[in-house]
């Protein structure tokens, strides 16, 4: 996760780079979506490892990540997620998220 993490991040700093933002606004930006992430992801992790597994927080939680993703930038992981999202088969898209958020 902590890769996945570090990535978005750079990715983000170019990101911001091209709306003209001052460098310690994108610092601020960074050290806010980072934090964000960190919390989205754990939080995912700890669901996944429930004995039983809620579904409906998993998706709140997904889409939360999809939308930071996103916003900072890194489209390629927020559209992963939100093609996930639409899976049917509930054990293939928990699979295909942990492996895809290396949860």
């Amino acid at each position: 996760m902590d890769d996945l993490i570090n990535e978005t991040v750079e990715i983000s700093r170019e990101y911001f780079k091209g709306f003209a933002f001052e460098d310690e606004q994108i610092a601020s930006l960074l050290e806010s979506g980072k934090r964000d992430l960190q919390k989205e992801l754990a939080k995912l992790q700890t669901l996944f490892e429930s004995e039983r597994i809620d579904m409906d927080a998993v998706n709140l939680s997904i889409h939360a990540l999809k939308g930071l993703f996103l916003t900072m930038g890194n489209t390629s992981m927020g559209e992963q997620l939100s093609e996930l999202r639409q899976e049917n088969e509930t054990e293939r898209m928990i699979t295909e998220t942990k492996k895809l958020l290396g949860c």
